[in-house]
């Protein structure tokens, strides 16, 4: 009996190693060794975004740059509107503060906040695509170039590149932005605009001024590339002071955004006049000048160009210089959500909740 008992043990055994060597028809799972749950995290880490990854560094800066604009653009609206007027306005000398007083005289404080959902959602739509581009390319020149500071010169490229990439996929909602601003009276809602402007000009409608805006592309690549220049020199004037980890305090991000945003603004405006006028539906009223052409004429005709500049300088300066404030805190908020989404959605060994590879039921 007891060598019965032996043989049949053994003949169990065998079957037992035979059926885990090869494949079954029936449902197996090769299950590995049990380990301490602390051994199991520390083998298997949960997977994060990698923070040098140019995807990740794009998407995080994007997402800062909307919600910054957002803002920015949402506490200055009533200069923008009154910066749009002023554009289309064929009076000399109107000032922000006197065309806000008028807005307010004719359709009450409403009235300066006219197009704020349009204008909010274009800036923040046109401000994720730029940082997007701009980010994602800007990392991967450096990665490809090998360098960590690219010269002035890639900058501007890179900075162009982007504000075409973001002209093409934005540019109607600047167009209806503008004409809502424009057009306070008729009190029209955003699909009332856009159908009139199908219906009166095509799809070519929603993209009127398409080639000023190409030409004002190095707009936002002169204010990043000022603005990444004068980012550098500081950092470097706080590494050589002996600073372990430099940045910048928010003062000095106001101050640089608004710096940066102050060149690139006086440099383009003319363009920037010009495209508004024309988004608008209006045409630049010429007067019969009898005097002879001089230097004075000239100055005056210059002049005539950057009319509103005043009041745009005033809402570009102080809309990048609260984007560039919020940005780096926004951004620094945004990637430590991602990495603790991330953990939230992994188990300690790495599978996903709420995926369905990950070989477990929801309550386990």
């Amino acid at each position: 009996s007891l060598r019965f008992s032996t043989s049949e043990r053994a003949s169990k055994e065998e079957k037992l190693a035979a059926t885990a060597k090869g494949p079954s028809f029936f449902h197996t799972v090769d299950r590995p060794p049990q380990q301490p749950q602390d051994k199991m995290a520390a083998a298997i880490p949960v997977p994060i975004p990698a923070p040098d990854s140019p995807t990740f560094i794009a998407l995080v800066q994007a997402t800062a740059g909307a919600v910054g604009g957002v803002f920015a653009a949402f506490v200055l609206m009533p200069i923008e509107v009154a910066k749009t007027r002023i554009q289309l306005s064929d009076r000399a000398g109107l000032s922000t503060f006197i065309m806000m007083k008028e807005i307010v005289s004719e359709e009450s404080v409403p009235g300066l906040f006219c197009g704020s959902f349009a204008k909010c959602f274009e800036t923040g739509s046109k401000n994720f695509v730029y940082f997007y581009i701009y980010d994602a390319i800007n990392a991967l020149a450096k990665k490809a170039l090998n360098q960590v500071h690219l010269t002035t010169g890639w900058k501007l490229a890179l900075g162009y590149i982007a504000g075409v990439g973001n002209t093409i996929a934005t540019m109607p909602l600047e167009v209806i932005a503008t004409k809502v601003q424009a057009e306070s009276k008729k009190h029209e809602s955003l699909p009332v605009v856009v159908k009139r402007v199908l219906d009166k000009e095509g799809i070519r409608g929603l993209f009127k001024g398409f080639w000023y805006n190409i030409m004002l592309c190095v707009n936002p690549a002169i204010q990043n590339t000022v603005f990444d220049k004068c980012k550098d020199a500081l950092m470097l004037l706080q590494v050589k002071a002996g600073k372990v980890n430099p940045s910048l305090t928010p003062f000095q991000a106001f101050a640089l955004g608004a710096f940066a945003k102050a060149v690139a603004t006086v440099i383009t405006y003319p363009l920037v006049r010009l495209k508004t006028i024309l988004q608008a539906g209006k045409e630049m009223k010429h007067e019969e000048d009898k005097e002879p052409v001089s230097l004075q004429w000239i100055i005056k005709k210059f002049f005539e160009f950057y009319r509103g500049v005043g009041s745009a300088l005033m809402k570009s300066v102080s809309q990048a210089a609260l984007l560039y404030m919020t940005k780096d805190q926004v951004a620094d908020l945004v990637s430590h959500m991602f990495v603790v989404t991330a953990q939230a959605f992994h188990r300690k060994g790495g599978d996903l909740k709420l995926g369905a590879t990950s070989g477990r039921p929801l309550a386990s």
